[in-house]
């Protein structure tokens, strides 16, 4: 029995070793195919490939510096020079050169044997120089050479250490190169590990305190603000396990949910906003409730600058919080109405906090729902909060959409929390935890919806070179839409927004505009306008893109930007009631 046992696996390695082919590290670098990204109307958003913009040099290992080798080995692979075959290295040449990506238990034991025997018939040199040729590090740059060239001017053998290793850690997530938070990340760590493996001395790494800063980008024909839709489109495609290096293998035709018109619309509407500060911008994300299209994205103009894609990017809320805060006290108690009575003066002790309103939003001690509503009367609220219980709240603007983890800080963590990421406060009430403008464009398409819950997504479908369908979210199970509130409850909600900021042509609305003080100053840190038709939700926010600061810009700016895009956009289509 002990026999059979041991033999089993070695007559199937046998096998195995036998049936699978490797590839030549000389021979697969022509195998690389263009990227077509489109829009929702079949027309042509952008391409990615050396076919069509991008840049390959093939350059022998000996034109490659050690310190480089060591660099992509410390970034992707330590093991690499001694392992026998299974580190990163091997494993991501064979997935780059077979587009293969092992998924199944069958599919992890044949690519297990193919490094193996690649390793055999494949000095080490050979393996690495035909990673370093095939991989993509960003820019359109396929390849150690090309990247050399598309971010520091220089070919691979005038490379320092720093700038090596700012390279090596593109090859992670390409799409983020020019996320100046994530590549100091990705570029210490691989200095670090340098150091760590006798690659490079600690009295050299000690000269590299901040990363090199690359040559600008030239991206092309494609506008500045849709580089972030293109790395959001990226990204979306990983989380359903098809990575960039796979989608260039097949040819991959990427078709998306952009608008094109709507993205023009949503692009004029948020440049629109003129403000004396530099650093403030806006963000847009504009939803359909009925399908979760994402129809257009506005994230900022800038991407090659050290600012994030404003659209996914945390911010306080504040009173565009609130018709969650009421979902989830009438799901909580379903006595409330709009007519029910709260204390609206303040300053209130609630929950032993004291609590007062922002800009004169006081309406008397027998405040209807209604009126605090339209009022952004934060005491109402925050007593509804304390009422209820804080994970009320919490647990209704999860079911809504908001994601359950924020990136706040540069650091991921549970969302709707206190710093330590554990506990859950009235302070959710007045909306002080921070979300993104995605989250309240997903949680009021919920609302839209009726209370069900469609994922919002950039990606309607992929199919390779020879339009053999990859990917259809339709068929997708995270994808499915969810009944998470009744109707007459999201109905509510949505009756209680009907006074907000209004359309051309007395269109039926609901709608909730902002604004948080930056500390106790009269001055604002964020300000929003978000609301809906039963057509599409957009939400828009306006506020310092890299950090929390003060500005002089109120409310009016954001509801003018929302009210540009969504009269522009229902212009042509019918007045439908709720």
């Amino acid at each position: 029995m002990a026999a059979v046992i041991v033999a089993i696996p070695l007559i199937a390695f046998g096998i195995t070793y036998g049936m699978v082919h490797t590839p030549d590290p000389k021979a697969v670098l022509d195998q690389q195919q263009t990227v077509t990204v489109y829009y929702s109307d079949g027309s042509v958003m952008t391409t990615i490939g050396p076919s069509t913009g991008g840049t390959r040099t093939v350059v022998g290992i000996d034109q490659i510096p050690p310190v480089v080798r060591h660099a992509v080995e410390a970034a992707e692979d330590e093991g690499f020079e001694t392992n026998i075959g299974q580190g990163g290295i091997t494993t991501q040449f064979v997935r780059l050169a077979t587009g293969e990506d092992a998924q199944s238990l069958p599919e992890q034991w044949v690519q297990l044997v193919r490094g193996l025997k690649l390793n055999e018939q494949q000095t080490k040199a050979d393996i690495l120089a035909g990673y370093l040729n095939l991989v993509y590090l960003g820019r359109g740059a396929y390849g150690i050479q090309a990247a050399a060239q598309a971010y520091f001017g220089v070919n691979v053998d005038k490379l320092n250490p720093s700038q090596a290793a700012f390279l090596a850690g593109c090859i992670d997530q390409p799409s983020r190169s020019e996320d100046d938070k994530w590549t100091e990340q990705q570029w210490s760590h691989a200095l670090d590990r340098m150091v760590a493996n006798g690659w490079l001395g600690q009295d050299e790494r000690a000269k590299y305190v901040t990363p090199p800063k690359p040559i600008p980008s030239n991206s092309g024909s494609l506008p500045p603000a849709r580089t972030f839709i293109v790395r959001q489109v990226l990204a979306e495609a990983k989380d359903e396990g098809i990575d960039e290096d796979t989608l260039r293998h097949i040819g991959a035709q990427v078709h998306t949910t952009i608008d094109p018109k709507a993205q023009n619309l949503a692009e004029k509407a948020a440049q629109s906003l003129k403000s004396t500060d530099p650093d403030v911008g806006a963000a847009l994300v504009s939803i359909n409730p009925t399908s979760g299209d994402i129809v257009s994205w506005f994230g900022g103009d800038h991407p090659d600058q050290a600012v994030p894609d404003s659209a996914d990017t945390v911010a306080q809320p504040g009173p565009v919080f609130q018709p969650l805060v009421l979902m989830a006290a009438i799901r909580a108690n379903p006595q409330i109405t709009l007519a029910t009575p709260y204390n609206g003066t303040a300053p209130v002790v609630v929950g032993g906090q004291s609590i007062k309103n922002f800009g004169g939003a006081d309406c008397g001690p027998q405040c209807t729902v209604g009126d605090a509503m339209k009022n952004n009367t934060n005491t109402v609220f925050y007593k509804m909060t304390d009422d209820i219980g804080p994970l009320q709240v919490k647990d209704a603007a999860l079911k809504a959409g908001v994601a359950p983890t924020q990136v706040i800080g540069g650091k991921a963590g549970p969302a709707l929390t206190s710093g330590d990421g554990k506990q859950t406060g009235d302070i959710i009430g007045a909306g002080g935890y921070p979300v993104r403008p995605l989250d309240m464009a997903q949680a009021y398409a919920t609302l839209a919806a009726n209370g069900q819950y469609k994922p919002a997504h950039f990606i309607s479908s992929i199919a390779d070179t020879k339009n053999n369908p990859i990917y259809d979210v339709k068929a997708n199970p995270k994808a499915t839409p969810t009944r998470v509130f009744e109707p007459a409850q999201s109905q509510l909600v949505t009756q209680s927004m009907l006074t907000g900021p209004g359309l051309e042509g007395g269109r039926q609305v609901a709608s909730k505009a902002g604004a948080t003080e930056f500390l106790d100053s009269p001055d604002n840190s964020d300000a929003w306008a978000v609301g809906y038709t039963p057509q599409v939700v957009t939400a828009v926010w306006v506020g310092h893109r890299k950090e929390l600061a003060p500005m002089k810009e109120g409310v009016d700016a954001p509801t003018g930007i929302w009210q540009q895009y969504m009269n522009s956009y229902l212009k042509d289509k019918p007045a439908v009631q709720f």
